[in-house]
């Protein structure tokens, strides 16, 4: 997954910096292009519809109006102070909208076919936890290509990646990614397989076989990799439960940026499917990135 174009969602709060920061890193990173996006949500409910009174008069109207002027104004004013943070050989452009503001960033995302969304997670409450709100969580399960989201402090180096891997193919389109950045960087990579097929279980022989060949694959890949890349690379295998365990080794090997495959489908009950992925990234305490292949 060549990464040429990076669209980066900003709401001038307490994240942003982050956001911004991570942004000029991976576009050091990768020789990308940059656009900022910032969509300011309606002042005012819908206004009417076909065979409905106007919920707002004309003079309510241009009051709504003049609001969404001034915020755009603000938010121009804002945009300009984030462009200082890139680095000047860095190509940046930003746009401002009024709407919805999942909707609007995908859209965008969609419409030029951004190589990756960069968007930030915010600490809620009192609690020292970055948490996912709904636009960003819709933006990470909505969107046709591959999505960053940064917790917290920003990302300015990476030393150690933590791969999520379950033999599936965006899992492996995931790992391709990670080698990516490996060969970049020189970071180390960690690959973590859950072992959750508990279904054949009973039958032990099964089990057993389908272990070991799991095991015989990921040390080919191991042998590759660091031959490819001279790079250190670990791999573990876990039994249990795939949400769980990933957080605990997100934890434990306190990696720069974990990362991970989404697919499509609801039939089976795997690591990386809807929920379960869902809950990984929104209470990783590191970066998540998620990569998925663009859907044309």
């Amino acid at each position: 997954m060549p990464i040429k174009s990076i669209l980066v969602g900003v709401d001038f709060s307490d994240i942003t910096d982050s956001v911004v920061k991570t942004a000029n890193f991976f576009a050091k990173l990768f020789d990308a292009k940059i656009k900022l996006i910032h969509v300011i949500e309606p002042p005012s409910p819908i206004l009417y519809e076909d065979g409905f009174e106007p919920l707002l008069t004309v003079d309510g109207l241009e009051v709504v109006v003049e609001v969404e002027n001034l915020l755009k104004e603000k938010a121009e004013e804002e945009m300009k102070k984030l462009l200082q943070l890139f680095d000047n050989n860095i190509p940046v452009d930003y746009q401002i909208e009024i709407g919805d503001i999942a909707e609007t960033i995908l859209e965008v995302s969609d419409e030029e076919k951004f190589d990756l969304v960069l968007i930030g997670s915010h600490q809620k409450g009192l609690l020292e936890i970055l948490l996912l709100g709904g636009t960003a969580e819709k933006i990470v399960n909505k969107s046709k290509t591959s999505v960053l989201v940064v917790k917290g402090n920003p990302i300015e180096d990476i030393k150690k990646l933590l791969v999520g891997y379950d033999f599936l193919p965006n899992s492996i389109e995931a790992l391709e990614v990670a080698k990516d950045i490996a060969k970049r960087t020189k970071a180390e990579i960690d690959i973590v397989h859950i072992d959750a097929d508990e279904w054949f279980a009973h039958l032990a022989h099964v089990h057993e076989e389908v272990f070991n060949k799991k095991v015989k694959i990921l040390e080919e890949i191991k042998e590759k990799i660091e031959k490819e890349l001279s790079i250190p690379v670990k791999f573990e295998i876990e039994k249990g439960d795939p949400e769980e365990l990933l957080l605990e080794k997100i934890k434990e090997y306190n990696p720069n940026l974990a990362v991970v495959g989404k697919r499509k489908g609801k039939k089976i009950k795997r690591f990386f499917l809807g929920a379960t992925a869902m809950k990984v990234v929104r209470n990783s305490p590191k970066p998540v990135l998620i990569v998925r292949k663009r859907e044309e």
